[in-house]
């Protein structure tokens, strides 16, 4: 019988006393037993240390890594550099798996001989769930298709990759939306690439979280991580550049709406020249970007004063 593989599960931590029980339980919980679960407290002011602690106490398949805090994406790479399995995987510490969720992923990785294996997963807001799937067949697929993929589903957390993979890439410190930055690399330095419809991962959508805040910084990183993404795809991929036409206007027009100009003058131009020269139809949007769209295209001036004047009457 072969040796089964060993599975590190990195879970970064900080301040989720409310929510960690809950997601290193049902890792615990899963069928594939050959796991290692790899928890990394970022500097919690809360309670989480001590019950990442408690769990390490009764379970040596978890291990504890207590650091100062640096961010989620300081935090991955921490847990990634101390991670002994030939395959990764990523859950974030207010989420839950279903017990399955590390056999499925090595089941198909390994049947079909990939680098990575994405799956479906379920969205969790307000007590709904739905489940998401790429409406790939299971299987492999094709570089193009999961470049396409990384346009609306760059998470960490939905796929299970080769450790090996990550030898000269990582996660960007000091970014939001870190995973947009990371994931296509990791799909372009993979030699094949398997998808599997069956949802596994329960992801939690709260108010509260950091990408929820509509800040300049999250923003500018929103537009930044997709529009690097972006010009890789047009070098490389033109067709699904094609196809991330609308997307990318949709986070320009976002970027010159809530970001002053001179807050990253560089992002700023390079947002405008995507809304000027988008072939785009502007019919085609939801009506608040149409609006925008069509305000930005007549005088960028205009646009940006009516704004300011709209950000400073909602106060």
């Amino acid at each position: 019988m072969t040796e089964q593989a060993l599975v590190s599960v990195v879970v970064p931590v900080y301040n989720m006393e409310a929510y960690l029980a809950k997601c290193i339980d049902s890792l615990l919980n899963q069928t594939y037993r050959k796991i290692e679960i790899i928890l990394v407290n970022d500097g919690s002011k809360d309670q989480s240390l001590e019950i990442c602690q408690q769990y390490a106490k009764a379970d040596q398949r978890v291990k504890v890594i207590n650091k100062k805090n640096g961010g989620l994406s300081d935090t991955r790479n921490v847990g990634i550099r101390q991670a002994n399995g030939q395959y990764l995987m990523f859950v974030d510490s207010d989420d839950y798996v279903t017990e399955d969720f590390c056999e499925v992923a090595v089941t198909n990785i390994e049947k079909y001989s990939a680098d990575i294996c994405c799956t479906g997963y379920f969205g969790v807001e307000n007590g709904d769930v739905t489940k998401e799937t790429a409406g790939f067949k299971e299987g492999l697929i094709s570089k193009e298709q999961a470049m396409q993929l990384t346009i609306e589903d760059s998470h960490a957390w939905d796929k299970i990759y080769r450790s090996t993979l990550f030898a000269q890439l990582e996660y960007p410190v000091g970014k939001v939306y870190e995973d947009t930055y990371l994931t296509y690399q990791l799909f372009e330095k993979a030699e094949k690439i398997a998808y599997v419809p069956k949802a596994t991962y329960y992801y939690v959508n709260r108010e509260t979280s950091i990408v929820s805040e509509m800040s300049p910084k999250n923003i500018a990183d929103q537009f930044d991580s997709s529009n690097e993404q972006y010009k890789f795809f047009q070098a490389k991929y033109p067709a699904v550049a094609a196809g991330m036409a609308e997307f990318m206007l949709v986070r320009a027009l976002r970027y010159c709406t809530y970001c002053p100009k001179n807050y990253n003058r560089a992002l700023y131009e390079q947002a405008y020249q995507i809304i000027k020269t988008s072939p785009v139809d502007p019919a085609t949007l939801d009506r608040r970007y149409q609006v925008t769209m069509k305000l930005f295209r007549f005088s960028a001036p205009l646009a940006l004063a009516i704004f300011k004047l709209r950000k400073l009457t909602n106060r």
